[in-house]
């Protein structure tokens, strides 16, 4: 029996988990494939960052093999904003779009109105909070909003100078989100009238600065749930860094307050300050846990450590609550739950690896927790009929945007827990059964979203996640059938399908949505390229260090680009750490005019270099790995080895920003982003003190170590 007899009393089970990975590690099976996390070396003035392997980018650079040339038609200059500076919001170079702005601001002149002294209506506050509450309110019930009514009510009637510091901060937050709800509303009825600057945050640097500011304050409960909604704001925005960075104060703040021990243990709260705690709490864990896994970072809340029961699951009293069954706290219940869920996948398959208890036990616990939970959210998430029994009207639990954020979740779930199998062998059980199954939750996340955007047109798709899902889901099937494992046409449908939802999320003023629908655009290009080429194998070069060409070869099918694909970097001298050691090898060079490789115009392909000895010259594998995750210097060196003719031409595609192909040295041809460091790929790297490159589209939502 895996549970002592009082595990009743707890929602979680640490120690038979525990109990569990001991077991485990007797098992005869073999260790599990994994996906490798990477430290980047420090640039200019910067400091060295992390990318954890949660994230996603294993997965991303694993495709990379297969994908790793590129159409010269995606090869548009992407020159730096001369405007922007270390610290802003990420940004890229636009080709077009409705939204225009400036860098460092997060609104358009239009969506705000700067006029001093500016009056509003208690009516005109609640149209601009309205979409928090619809969407955001639900899902993290952080706030008493008798309490949130009552300060729009002063401020309404005496402005905003009348709030306290924290209660304009808390307003700011609300109205912020809301305001990036509203760019995705399609009529223009819906519209948001320009509202008041006073009331929302302009910059990332406003909202650090405010929490900042929160740091002389004492500890209450007010401020924890001011900062949550600043942490929920930027977080809202993708700006997920300097989200985790507030989540740290966030976190440690609520130790202090003792969140993480159940309220109704302790007389000294009456039933509104209890639930308001509880309600705070879970708010507080769901999110860490997402950004958790997004980052690609450790748990900060440790199941071990908590004792608050999930709404509606009360253990600690033996009185009857005053709301035995509240309908509205459903959806955190699930949500809390599911957040558990994610961190035992963290846990199981981004662990380091001198603690990692990974085995088809441990997966196979995880994926019943998983069932499980599904379980009992079915029939909130898929409506059933009761109203026919009883011949009268009844709201549905959840609306349908709650409802698709939970289906969205588990898809989510099932492929953070699948895709570090596809590390392992093609010809291996566990990595067809991993890769169908991925491909079946992709194809479900882009079919929930698109069904949504038809039906739901005015239903913003607000959660962070949904960029992500769109990203790995599209970037799942391409790669499946470049591998031959499913139908290019079938595909290339959810590609389309894809990046019609990537639109709809750009109408929020990311960027990161665009670069995901260009690299997707350029795996397109890529199988029109192979198909129109008659499956011909086509002559490429290999290279000496300068990245030009000495030998030529004949280019690699999908077929064959299989068997050199899965070659996993797992330790580079400076920044890798796996299973298996790779050699260092770097291109060697030569001129430009030694260049005989194919054609700009030429299409897409897998690149190859030849093969001598599984020591040196490793293929396709480490030259990226050993490049492209190494110094400058080996980055510019291997985008030439991609394609000397588009390095020689400084050009630079956003679909090159996902995959790695950057610009050598010249800073002119690597775009940074206000609010973090230059792209991942990039060979100048510019730190600062509030961003890092982890508020890319990657790590927008999954795994790695």
């Amino acid at each position: 029996m895996r549970f002592a007899e009082n595990k009743s009393e707890w929602p979680y089970s640490s120690r038979a988990t525990k109990r569990h990975k001991r077991i485990s590690g007797a098992s005869t099976s073999g260790p599990s494939p994994r996906e490798i996390g990477f430290m980047r070396e420090s640039q200019n003035e910067g400091s060295a960052s992390f990318l954890g392997s949660s994230s996603g980018i294993h997965f991303i650079r694993h495709v990379y093999n297969a994908f790793a040339r590129r159409s010269a038609d995606l090869d548009q200059t992407r020159v730096r904003d001369k405007t922007s500076v270390p610290g802003e919001d990420d940004r890229l170079q636009r080709n077009s779009g409705s939204i225009i702005q400036r860098s460092d601001e997060l609104w358009a002149r239009e969506e705000i109105n700067y006029a001093p002294n500016t009056s509003f209506a208690f009516e005109d506050l609640v149209e601009w909070t309205r979409s928090y509450f619809e969407n955001w309110h639900p899902i993290f019930p952080c706030l008493h909003a008798p309490t949130v009514l009552k300060t729009l009510e002063t401020v309404s009637q005496k402005g905003a100078e009348s709030a306290s510091r924290l209660e304009l901060m808390t307003l700011r937050s609300i109205v912020s989100i809301s305001l990036g709800d509203n760019r995705q509303r399609t009529s223009s009825g819906s519209k948001l009238s320009p509202v008041p600057s006073v009331l929302v945050f302009r910059s990332i640097q406003h909202v650090m600065q405010d929490v900042q500011s929160l740091l002389e304050e004492p500890t209450s409960l007010p401020l924890l749930q001011s900062a949550f909604t600043a942490q929920l704001a930027l977080t809202s925005l993708l700006r997920l860094n300097a989200a985790s960075r507030i989540g740290g104060v966030i976190t440690r703040t609520a130790f202090h307050l003792g969140l993480h021990r159940c309220p109704r243990r302790f007389s000294c709260f009456n039933s509104e300050e209890t639930d308001i705690r509880c309600r705070l709490f879970w708010s507080i864990y769901s999110l860490e846990r997402y950004l958790s896994q997004a980052l690609g970072i450790p748990l900060s809340i440790r199941d071990d450590d908590i004792d608050v029961c999930y709404p509606g699951a009360e253990r600690h009293s033996s009185t009857t609550p005053k709301f035995p069954d509240d309908r509205r706290l459903r959806l955190l219940s699930h949500l809390a739950k599911f957040a558990r869920i994610r961190g035992l996948i963290v846990e199981l398959r981004n662990k380091s690896i001198l603690h990692s208890h990974a085995s088809q036990v441990e997966a196979a616990h995880v994926t019943g927790e998983l069932a499980q939970w599904w379980n009992e959210v079915y029939d909130d998430v898929n409506s059933i009929g009761e109203a026919a029994e009883t011949d009268l009207e009844q709201e549905p639990i959840l609306q349908p945007y709650h409802q698709l954020l939970l289906t969205i979740l588990r898809h989510e779930a099932i492929i953070s827990l699948n895709r570090p199998l596809l590390a392992s062998e093609s010809l291996s059980a566990e990595y067809k059964n991993a890769l169908q199954t991925c491909i079946g939750s992709s194809r479900s996340i882009l079919a929930a979203l698109k069904k949504h955007m038809s039906s739901e047109p005015e239903s913003p798709l607000s959660w962070p996640c949904f960029t992500w899902s769109t990203w790995m889901a599209c970037l799942i099937l391409m790669y499946a059938a470049w591998e031959e494992e499913f139908p290019t046409p079938t595909a290339l449908k959810y590609a389309r399908m894809g990046i019609a939802i990537l639109e709809n999320l750009s109408l929020r003023g990311s960027s990161w949505p665009e670069t995901c629908i260009e690299a997707i655009k350029g795996m397109e290009s890529a199988f029109e390229t192979y198909t129109s080429s008659g499956q011909q194998s086509e002559p490429t070069a290999t290279f000496n260090s300068g990245g030009r060409s000495t030998h030529i070869h004949a280019q690699p099918t999908p077929s064959t680009d299989k068997r050199i694909s899965r070659i996993l970097p797992v330790q580079d001298g400076n920044n890798e750490i796996g299973d298996v050691g790779l050699s260092s090898v770097r291109p060697q060079t030569s001129t430009p005019n030694g260049y005989q490789g194919r054609p700009v115009s030429a299409g897409i392909h897998p690149f190859q270099s030849s093969i001598r000895s599984p020591v040196q010259d490793l293929g396709p594998a480490t030259n990226y790995d050993t490049a492209a995750f190494s110094p400058s210097d080996n980055i510019g060196n291997f985008s030439e080895a991609l394609d000397p003719a588009e390095n020689y031409l400084g050009g630079q595609s956003s679909a090159g920003l996902i995959f790695g192909n950057m610009a050598d040295g010249n800073p002119a041809f690597n775009p940074s982003f206000a609010g973090q460091d230059s792209l991942p790929f990039s060979s100048s790297m510019l730190m600062n003190d509030l961003w890092s490159v982890a508020d890319g589209p990657w790590m927008i939502h999954n795994n790695f170590l």
